[in-house]
């Protein structure tokens, strides 16, 4: 005796259909999430006026060599919110001092803080409050911008060398 079974029940009760609409269903739900990651901010590398930014870098490097002409060089020390700066080389007036922690791929990150001189200690002080973690590129100038040093602050770390170099 042979045993045929039928199934004469609905197609969704069976387990085939559901099976086979897994990987459709899958592929609209990723391609959903992988869309919405795109669009959610806006890429922070791409400059909208290349050609004005690459002819900018002269004026950036000079900024820069001026600083090395000078011996300027320092060390930035990171306390909490606030920020320490002492400076090695040509001796500077103590007016205020730019600082720009730029964040390496959300320009919306970066962060500037105003460093004023300390005549107790003979250092530039400034407060930031809140600083996420990450890998800060830091550029320091004055308000004039005719010198430029450049550091790497590590995630974690609380001191960074600021030179002409970088």
């Amino acid at each position: 005796m042979r045993y045929v079974r039928e199934d004469n029940g609905p197609w969704y009760r069976q387990p085939w259909p559901w099976l086979l609409m897994i990987p459709p269903v899958t592929a609209v739900f990723v391609g959903m999430i992988l869309l919405r990651a795109a669009t959610y901010e806006p890429d922070g590398l791409v400059v909208a006026d290349y050609y004005r930014e690459g002819r900018a870098i002269n004026e950036v490097l000079e900024r820069e060599r001026f600083a090395a002409q000078l011996g300027l060089g320092g060390e930035l020390v990171r306390e909490g919110e606030r920020f320490v700066l002492r400076m090695e080389g040509t001796p500077l007036p103590p007016a205020p001092l730019t600082l720009r922690l730029l964040h390496p791929t959300r320009a919306n990150k970066d962060a500037e803080i105003r460093l004023t001189h300390d005549a107790h200690n003979g250092a530039w002080v400034g407060n930031l409050a809140t600083l996420p973690t990450a890998r800060w590129h830091v550029h320091l100038e004055p308000e004039d911008r005719s010198w430029r040093l450049r550091g790497r602050l590590e995630p974690d770390a609380s001191r960074v060398t600021v030179s002409a170099g970088g």
